[in-house]
């Protein structure tokens, strides 16, 4: 497993008042148990040219999060500052595609991160972008950056983007560089690389 040290804190939901575990069911030592750890806050190499972005420590756009999310600090529960978040990149032919999960850490802030460390062209951005709460300016915001890395060409927004999201970042961009992306759906990059 690779991750960030930070994925085993204890984390909650809070829905109505309501607080809920939402953590991991098993204890790092189970985990340990059953399969090799790589924890680090670095990026990291899983397989040739495919690697972890590693912690997106610098957020000076806007984060995906969530004020439901918390984590207990000592006798109180704290918004999840999402230190785990972190996204793959697959290195081929001097570019990168991006495939994120959630974007907790925000999709600007992990296209900077991405750009610093790897330091070759995205082409390619697929998977959660964490839009669905952002406003009508945050988008247009996000899709004028991305108009702007003139290397993207594809973008696959999937899961928690948000519909609005959707919309916006084809309006911005077009829909021959955003591309519906469901549940289940297979990437051809070959187009892109």
């Amino acid at each position: 497993l690779y991750a960030n040290a930070d994925l085993f804190r204890e984390r909650f939901s809070r829905r109505e008042g309501e607080l809920r575990s939402m953590g991991l069911s098993l204890t790092r030592e189970q985990l340990a148990a059953r399969l090799t750890l790589h924890l680090s806050a670095a990026p990291q190499e899983i397989l040739p040219d495919v690697w972890t972005t590693g912690e997106i420590t610098s957020r000076p756009e806007p984060e995906g999060r969530s004020a439901r999310h918390l984590v207990r600090e000592g006798d109180e529960f704290v918004p999840d500052p999402y230190r785990d978040d972190m996204a793959l990149v697959l290195k081929t032919n001097n570019r990168l595609v991006l495939l994120c999960g959630c974007c907790h850490a925000g999709l600007l802030n992990t296209l900077a991160h991405v750009q610093r460390a790897f330091e070759h062209p995205i082409v390619v951005i697929a998977g959660g972008l964490h839009l669905t709460s952002a406003d009508a300016d945050y988008l247009r915001h996000v899709g004028d950056m991305l108009a702007e890395t003139e290397s993207v060409q594809r973008v696959y927004p999937n899961h928690c983007t948000g519909e609005a999201a959707f919309i916006a970042l084809t309006l911005t961009l077009g829909p021959s560089i955003v591309r519906p992306c469901p549940a289940g759906t297979e990437l051809d990059l070959e187009v892109c690389l």
